[in-house]
C-alpha cells in the first residue's frame, strides 16, 4: 500500500491552511499501515545527530519532525545545512537506519526535496533506497526534514 492522499481539511471545519486549494490533498507523511516501531526508528536515527555518508560526499541531519516547508529550516542546524536535491536524497535514501553498523531502515516516509528550485514531496523508502516524486499540492503539505551539507574530504 502507497502513500495515501487525504483531504488537508477534514479536520479543521472552519479555516483551512494547510492547503492552497480546499480542494487539493496532502498526503499524509507516512503510510496509513506504518506499524509502531517506525515512530522508534525515527526518533533513534534523529538521535544520531549528523550522519557521514562518504560515497556521496554528504553529511544529513534527520530532524523527525513532519513539517511545512520552510527554505529557511535547513540552515537553522549549522553553516551550509540545505534542502536536499531528489538526486543528494537518493544518494542517501540506504543511510537512513538506526545505527550507523547494522541499523535498521527507516519505515517509507514522505520528505521534502528540491527538483531544480523548485520544493517537491518525495517518497523514500530506505530498504530499498527508492525515492520517487509525488504530487506537490502545497508547501504547507507535512512531510519529513532531512537537511545536507556538502562533506570536505
Amino acid at each position: 500500500m502507497g502513500i495515501v492522499y487525504v483531504e488537508c481539511c477534514e479536520r479543521r471545519h472552519c479555516c483551512c491552511d494547510c492547503c492552497d486549494d480546499r480542494r487539493e490533498r496532502c498526503p499524509y507523511p507516512v503510510r496509513r499501515n506504518e506499524s509502531v516501531t517506525c515512530a522508534g526508528f525515527r526518533t533513534a536515527l534523529a538521535a544520531r545527530g549528523p550522519v557521514l555518508v562518504p560515497a556521496a560526499n554528504l553529511t544529513f541531519i534527520f530532524t523527525n519532525a513532519a513539517v511545512r516547508y520552510d527554505s529557511s529550516f535547513c540552515p537553522t542546524l549549522g553553516t551550509g545545512y540545505r534542502t536536499p536535491t531528489v538526486a543528494e536524497l537518493q544518494s542517501i535514501a540506504t543511510s537512513l537506519i538506526t545505527a550507523p553498523i547494522g541499523g535498521t531502515p527507516l519505515c517509507p516516509m514522505v520528505v521534502w526535496a528540491l527538483s531544480g528550485l523548485e520544493p517537491v514531496l518525495v517518497e523514500v523508502v530506505p530498504a530499498t533506497g527508492s525515492v520517487q516524486i509525488l504530487r506537490t499540492p502545497s508547501q504547507h503539505c507535512r512531510a519529513f526534514r532531512i537537511c545536507v551539507t556538502s562533506t570536505n574530504g
